[in-house]
């Protein structure tokens, strides 16, 4: 079922609680509301668990509803991504200062300035966006931010496998979130 499928009868019967509607409304939806988590929290699962999470309020709700319901799917998907990353926090605070202030700024600043995401910019875009800004940094730099950044590698061992000083590979990592945000700014600055 699309999305241009669902009208108010349906969500009337939602707000009845009728079961097989709300599946409707749930099969319409999904993808493109997992689309938009996977945008800010780039994990599949995580993702699904958000919509899934967003779908359960939404029942729960039922009663309320009201149509047309595109743009609280998507405001209650953005929200419950904030929630999300904001409960990841503690993973994030073993990283570095500049690794923390980009990921997290830039997501939250994201979510909150725009209300259809999509519209703007679509998922394969924003990667290739930062595939292309990676690709311009030094090589060595390039290589030591992807180890850190992908595959979550701490400084020590990076430099440990690399069989270079830790403070050498502090220094490439900052100069690659320097370099990145100068070559994101535009994407920065739109934000704001």
């Amino acid at each position: 079922m699309q999305i241009e499928q669902i009208d108010k009868h349906i969500i009337q019967k939602i707000n009845e609680g009728d079961e097989k509607s709300f599946a409707k409304l749930y099969e319409a939806y999904y993808v493109y509301l997992r689309m938009v988590a996977f945008f800010y929290i780039n994990d599949e699962d995580v993702s699904g668990e958000v919509v899934n999470d967003v779908f359960l309020q939404v029942w729960n709700k039922r009663g309320s509803l009201a149509f047309p319901i595109t743009s609280y799917l998507v405001k209650a998907v953005q929200n419950c991504s904030i929630d999300y990353l904001r409960t990841q926090q503690s993973l994030y605070r073993a990283l570095n200062d500049h690794k923390e202030q980009f990921i997290l700024s830039y997501q939250e600043n994201y979510i909150r300035s725009t209300p259809q995401p999509l519209e703007y910019v679509e998922l394969r875009q924003a990667e290739e966006e930062l595939k292309k800004a990676i690709d311009q940094l030094p090589s060595r730099c390039r290589e030591i931010f992807t180890i850190y950044f992908y595959e979550g590698k701490p400084v020590e061992e990076i430099a440990e496998d690399m069989d270079i000083k830790i403070s050498t590979v502090r220094v490439q990592l900052k100069n690659a979130f320097d370099r990145l945000r100068e070559l994101l700014k535009h994407l920065l600055l739109f934000f704001f």
